[in-house]
């Protein structure tokens, strides 16, 4: 493994340091995109309940939530979205554990990943709260706030003014588990003459793949930063604390003979699709359940009306968990709250992946892969291309092409399940040969630190 350099931070990013020409022009740019675009992202904004509710924070208006600075280090860890979070939980178990006297602070974008953070961080961060907007007096008022000694910021998420107040203060910037699509490499490389300012604030860039680290380079991070440390996502785990009493429902309806389908962050058309295909399974066998996990909260009512006018008795998970409804036996339970689809992949007997089906790029296929469920895709995993491509040479998911293909495959799994549960041994055996990259990308953020510092951690 290649290591980056971690290059001093008072002389990181000079070029786009907050009064340079580069900086005032960026944000004499923004300035007017955003009121040329007032129009439009103003009514968008204001006419959304969703939208509206974590504004307040991403302004800086709740900073004194926070707790100011009180001597000890302090590490700021950023994830985007649930993918990222969830990514991110052994890397914070990992930096607990070497640095137990560091406080750490976590943020997100979204509503979804805030709330995922909130439960499966608990008693691991000092506090979850929102990402600044990228301007610059605000994310300057952000870690002003925090005051934190290093950054780590997951998956390339680049934010100028937020890159630029960090090297202002001589805060290391780590990105850990870096991948930049073809997409993406294509629209910054317009733009290089300025991601190379904004880049060289960073202190030093893990990226998951070789193909991602050249990309990197080629936008002009200087190379001696840029280290190649494999995906964290094949480190997910799963603890024993992680049981809630929803999985020992589902546990115990599977004790007594039920045959769980998961459907995971399904988006909107594919749990039509998912019904189809579950009518074909149970007309085969008649132990299949379903257990829907739509990907967003405020889709939860619309896929139980879904269900309801297709036909099926619906449960809910909320309800199941509170007991009101604890020996519930419908066919079919949507799975109406959140952080939770990782552990209900425990007691799966087959999952299907969503965003896969709808072109959304699909989701993660390494949670049922942890618990050796043989796991079925659409053939959008865009986002998931290294990954999908890694398990379909190993025969370790399947992909299926459309509804009729998804229906056709539930209905052979319900026949026969013992090739499926064969094939979620191979995704098994292989995600096991995959992990490490937490521990080198929490060495990164450890050497940040050090860096700061300026002694050993």
């Amino acid at each position: 493994m290649r290591k980056a350099a971690l290059a001093a931070p008072e002389k990181t990013g000079k070029d786009f340091l907050p009064g340079s020409r580069a900086h005032f022009l960026y944000n004499l740019g923004l300035a007017g995109a955003l009121v040329l675009t007032a129009p439009a992202w103003i009514p968008w904004m204001s006419l959304s309940a969703k939208r509206r509710r974590n504004f307040p924070d991403r302004l800086g208006v709740r900073l004194g939530r926070i707790p100011p600075p009180a001597g000890k280090h302090r590490i700021w860890i950023h994830a985007v979205s649930v993918g990222e979070t969830l990514s991110a939980v052994p890397l914070v178990r990992a930096l607990k554990g070497q640095l137990p006297s560091a406080e750490l602070f976590f943020s997100t974008v979204t509503i979804t990943g805030h709330e995922v953070a909130g439960k499966a961080l608990a008693g691991l961060v000092e506090k979850t709260f929102y990402f600044p907007f990228d301007l610059p007096r605000i994310s300057g008022k952000f870690l002003d706030r925090v005051g934190p000694d290093v950054v780590a910021i997951l998956e390339t998420e680049i934010w100028p003014n937020f890159l630029g107040e960090c090297a202002k203060r001589g805060i290391p910037v780590v990105i850990l588990n870096g991948r930049i699509s073809e997409r993406s490499f294509r629209g910054y490389g317009r733009v290089r003459f300025f991601f190379a300012r904004v880049l060289a604030c960073v202190t030093s860039v893990a990226m998951q793949t070789e193909e991602d680290a050249r990309r990197m380079i080629a936008l002009g991070v200087d190379p001696r930063k840029v280290t190649v440390t494999g995906n964290m996502k094949f480190d997910v785990s799963f603890s024993p604390d992680s049981d809630s009493p929803f999985l020992s429902w589902l546990q115990g309806e599977k004790d007594k003979g039920t045959a769980w389908i998961v459907a995971g962050s399904t988006h909107e058309g594919e749990e039509d699709v998912v019904l189809s295909a579950f009518s074909d399974a149970r007309s085969v066998n008649r132990s299949a359940r379903l257990l829907l996990a739509p990907r967003h909260p405020e889709r939860f009512e619309a896929v139980v009306e879904l269900c309801e006018r297709r036909g099926w008795e619906v449960a809910r998970k909320s309800r199941i968990a509170s007991g009101e409804e604890k020996e519930n036996s419908s066919p079919v339970v949507v799975l109406d709250t959140v952080g939770e689809l990782l552990a209900s992949y425990a007691a799966a007997d087959i999952a299907f992946v969503g965003g896969s089906l709808a072109p959304k790029g699909g989701h993660n296929i390494l949670e049922p892969a942890l618990f050796g469920v043989p796991a079925v895709t659409g053939p959008h995993m865009e986002n998931f291309r290294e990954i999908t491509e890694l398990f379909t040479r190993g025969d370790a998911v399947m992909a299926v092409r459309d509804e009729t293909d998804l229906c056709r495959r539930l209905a052979e799994w319900a026949a026969d399940p013992t090739p499926f549960a064969e094939m979620g041994g191979r995704a098994r055996r292989l995600l096991e040969t995959l992990r490490g990259a937490t521990g080198r990308n929490a060495a990164l953020v450890v050497g940040g630190l050090s860096r700061r510092e300026g002694t050993a951690p």
